[in-house]
C-alpha cells in the first residue's frame, strides 16, 4: 500500500500515536476524577483530550490522503473504512466531550460516559488499523529492505558472536 513516509516511515503511522494514548489516557484521568473528585485531573483530562483530538485530526488527513492514493481491494478497503469510520466516532465523542467541559459540565456521568466512548473508538479504529495491508501500523521502523531478513538473537545470552554474525543493522542506521 502506497504510504506517505517520513524519512522511511509512514506518517499516518508516526502521527496517530497521539490520539491512540491521549484519548484513553484522558478517560483514565476522567475517571480518576469522577472517583476523586479533584479538579487537577478533570484539567489534565481536558487537556490530554485536546491533544488527541488536535492529533486526530492530523492523523486522519495522513490517513486520507494515504487511503485516497491506494485503490485498497477486498479486506483491507473493508478494514480502513471502519477504522475511518471508529476514528470519526471518537473525535465527534471526544469534541462533545470538549464542548461540555467548556460549558462546566464535566462533572455530570455524560463526560465520563463520552470520554469512555472516545477511548474505546480510538483503541477499535487502532486495532483495524494495525489489521489494514502490510501491518504498516504495527511494524513502525521496519525498514522494506528488511522485511525479508528475519534475525532472531537471544538477548538473554551474553554471547557477542550471535551480534557479530547477525551483522549490521540497517533499520536503525542506514547506510550513508
Amino acid at each position: 500500500m502506497q504510504k506517505t513516509t517520513v524519512a522511511g516511515h509512514s506518517l499516518h503511522s508516526i502521527l496517530m500515536a497521539a490520539p491512540a494514548v491521549l484519548i484513553p489516557f484522558g478517560f483514565i484521568l476522567d475517571a480518576l476524577h469522577s472517583a476523586t473528585g479533584d479538579e487537577d485531573y478533570a484539567k489534565a483530562s481536558y487537556l490530554s483530550m485536546a491533544g488527541g483530538i488536535a492529533g486526530g485530526l492530523v492523523a486522519s488527513v495522513a490517513g486520507a490522503v494515504d487511503y485516497a492514493a491506494e485503490k485498497p481491494q477486498g479486506d483491507t478497503k473493508h478494514d480502513g473504512q471502519l477504522h475511518a469510520a471508529l476514528t470519526g466516532a471518537a473525535m465527534l465523542a471526544g469534541a462533545a466531550n470538549l464542548i461540555l467541559r467548556r460549558e462546566g459540565r464535566h462533572d455530570s456521568g455524560g463526560s465520563l460516559a463520552l470520554s469512555a466512548i472516545a477511548a474505546a473508538g480510538t483503541l477499535a479504529s487502532s486495532w483495524f488499523g494495525m489489521r489494514m495491508g502490510d501491518g504498516q501500523h504495527a511494524q513502525v521502523g521496519m525498514g522494506a529492505e528488511n522485511a525479508q531478513q528475519d534475525v532472531r538473537i537471544d538477548h538473554t545470552a551474553l554471547d557477542v558472536e550471535q551480534y557479530v554474525a547477525a551483522g549490521p543493522s540497517t533499520t536503525l542506521h542506514p547506510p550513508q
